[in-house]
């Protein structure tokens, strides 16, 4: 079983996909679930696949921005740059983002500036849609000296128009 799953993530892995379309992604779920201020998280991103850079033919990155709001009024927008990578069908989306932060009735990260890192994988459920899993973390990166960092997990729907 472990030579078929290794063999699995190695295809998943080898191809670097490219959505050929602009989309959009719902996303929801948990925010700061691992810490005393769980509570709920909404968001939504623009994915730019349109606007592709090659990186010295090894990685496409994409622009992508986008915001969210906590059920405690915190809120992020951010903009920053993604890449797909696996198969056609399941694919990982990873992205580095730089935005501007408010803690509203939330948790105070130390600085309205946070850098945002996120893992997602999606599964094509049609040739415009994809549904996935997701998480990122959120930090001030040592900007400030208060900087709890947050972690979130989410479900994404995906589409492209």
């Amino acid at each position: 079983m472990k030579k078929y799953l290794l063999s699995f993530l190695i295809f998943l892995l080898s191809s670097n996909i490219t959505i050929n379309a602009n989309s959009y992604s719902i996303f929801g779920g948990t925010y700061d679930y691992d810490d005393d201020n769980t509570t709920n998280l909404f968001g939504l991103n623009y994915h730019m696949s349109d606007n592709e850079i090659d990186l010295i033919n090894i990685l496409t990155i994409n622009p992508v921005i986008g915001g969210f709001i906590t059920a405690e009024n915190a809120s992020m927008f951010y903009s920053g740059f993604e890449t797909n990578i696996g198969a056609d069908s399941i694919y990982f989306n990873l992205s580095s983002s730089v935005g501007i932060y408010n803690n509203g009735d939330g948790k105070d990260l130390g600085n309205d500036l946070q850098f945002k890192s996120e893992i997602n994988i999606f599964y094509k459920i049609s040739k415009e849609s994809r549904f996935g899993l997701g998480s990122h973390h959120i930090s001030n990166a040592g900007l400030a000296t208060v900087n709890p960092g947050t972690n979130n997990y989410y479900l994404i729907y995906n589409r492209n128009f």
